[in-house]
């Protein structure tokens, strides 16, 4: 029989996993380095260089690379700095994993924390959190209509909403901007310290490209050419956009991508004066993005014929249709104790965060996501011989995604970004600190299906069809539908309602029905 398909696919999980590995790892400060008398501010950024997929093990290769601020002579108040990186290489057990797999990892930084030895050596100790998702894309050929006109033959058709992942991409993104100082600080002699975070994050799909755009919130210290200044700092927020190539994107796919910064980099050099005043900003930024085509499919459920048998070949499969896409805001405000370490703070000079999702769960109206904001404001000391310190803290969250009541066999994914920070004195040991935190969720609805995927023929079973009676009356039950009567009967759904007298192919449980058998040879 000619059938014409149509290629669903569907999307096998194999194997997922969340792992967390610890770097720990001693440094010492390079010759040409002075002596560390406090440290001051640290960062770091996580970037997995490589993924192996094995036969039920996932190779993840990568590196942490940190960068330190510390108080170098502390009668001058004069800052130095130091950098450097911690490899890490893990085997991940994933049974059931195959070669053939796509592996998509985030992680997260749970912790940096590095702490003076001595003034030549520090010890640099972090957490890293993966988790870990492998599944392989299958196709079915669905049938979804009979090639050959036969008036014998009766089919069945459903109406089913499928995602279809039509582009995948992974890229690394990089981002230039430049900055300039303020006219009121002096010109850069080396930079010090400095952190990159992005903000304002708006990700839209177009023709062939995706068109990303942010903030690059960037704070930067400095040792500038005034004496009576041992350190200097400046911030901004640079505006930035950039297009990404992408060859079968459309405009109406719905994408889910996931963003990491992987590194960030601070140069300085000389403005069109030819005076040290203008530093280039990159950010580079790890993509994985999968984009679906919703479409609607009408496919056949199920077919019989009145002059021979037909025998369809069925497949269980797991359709994925993506069910709700959001963005919700959560709005924090928490006071931070600033103490310092002899006397109250003087400035504050800059806030940064990360933010960490502890715990997800479906509640009656949503999405109930739980976590923290690790938050950390550089402040200006009022005491001379301690000119920068930090202070950090946790503030707790609860936000609710408003999804409404979520139907059985959904699975959501939840991205967390900080869009606004800020950080303002109240008094001379405290700060106020708002934080607004976006939370970008997918909802996908799993449904297991039995898809039709070919019909055989055979010759009719003629025993069956001579033991029908011709004409009967029938008083349907509650599980009836005229498809599955005609096929019971051996006649079509469109005859009987001709001798009902039915204008539509409804029918309820006590309704009383005259049908009639096909005499056709």
């Amino acid at each position: 029989m000619l059938t014409d398909s149509y290629m669903l696919q569907t999307r096998r999980f194999q194997s997922s996993t969340s792992l967390q590995i610890t770097l720990d790892n001693d440094f010492n400060v390079p010759d040409n380095k002075p002596d560390m008398e406090k440290l001051i501010a640290d960062n770091g950024d996580v970037q997995v260089q490589n993924m192996k997929v094995m036969r039920d093990k996932l190779m993840i290769k990568g590196v942490l690379t940190w960068h330190l601020l510390y108080l170098k002579d502390q009668k001058s108040c004069t800052l130095d700095h130091m950098e450097g990186e911690l490899p890490f290489e893990e085997t991940v057990n994933m049974d059931g994993l195959t070669e053939d797999a796509r592996v998509r990892v985030d992680w997260e930084m749970e912790d940096l924390r590095m702490t003076m030895i001595h003034s030549r050596k520090v010890s640099v100790r972090s957490i890293l959190n993966f988790k870990v998702m492998a599944s392989r894309m299958e196709e079915i050929p669905a049938i979804t209509d009979i090639s050959e006109e036969d008036k014998a033959v009766c089919v069945r058709k459903e109406e089913k909403n499928i995602s279809r992942i039509a582009v995948r991409k992974r890229d690394t993104v990089r981002i230039r901007e430049e900055m300039n100082l303020p006219g009121n600080k002096a010109n850069i002699l080396e930079i010090l310290w400095g952190e990159v975070q992005v903000r304002h994050l708006d990700i839209k799909l177009q023709d062939e490209k995706i068109l990303l755009r942010g903030d690059g919130a960037v704070f930067i210290i400095y040792s500038g050419e005034k004496e009576e200044n041992p350190f200097e700092y400046a911030e901004t927020d640079l505006p930035w956009h950039t297009e990404i190539p992408c060859s079968g994107l459309k405009e109406d796919m719905i994408a889910n991508i996931h963003l990491h910064k992987i590194s960030q980099s601070l140069e300085m050099k000389t403005d069109r004066d030819g005076e040290m005043r203008c530093i280039t900003v990159e950010i580079v930024l790890d993509l994985d993005m999968e984009a679906y085509e919703e479409s609607s499919i009408q496919m056949i459920s199920d077919v019989y014929s009145l002059n021979r048998r037909l025998i369809p070949a069925c497949e269980e499969a797991e359709l994925e249709h993506i069910l709700i896409r959001n963005q919700s805001e959560c709005k924090l405000y928490e006071k931070v104790a600033m103490p310092g370490e002899q006397a109250s703070v003087l400035q504050i000079c800059h806030p940064w965060a990360e933010v960490k999702l502890d715990r997800l769960e479906t509640v009656e109206s949503g999405i109930r996501a739980e976590g923290v904001v690790d938050i950390r404001v550089l402040y200006v000391n009022v005491d001379d011989h301690l000119p920068l310190d930090i202070v950090g803290g946790m503030v707790p969250f609860s936000c609710m995604i408003e999804t409404g009541k979520l139907p059985e066999g959904i699975r959501f994914e939840v991205q967390p970004y900080i869009d606004q920070l800020s950080a303002v004195m109240t008094d001379s040991d405290a700060a106020e600190v708002k934080i607004t935190v976006r939370l970008d969720t997918m909802v996908y609805h799993r449904q297991k299906m039995h898809i039709m995927t070919d019909i055989q023929e055979s010759e009719s079973d003629d025993t069956y069809m001579e033991s029908l009676p011709n004409m009967i009356g029938y008083v349907v039950q509650k599980e009836d539908d005229l498809f599955s009567l005609g096929k019971r009967f051996c006649t079509t759904q469109d005859a009987i309602m001709a001798v009902n007298g039915l204008e539509r192919n409804e029918i309820t449980a006590g309704d009383r029905l005259l049908i009639m058998k096909h005499m056709a040879v």
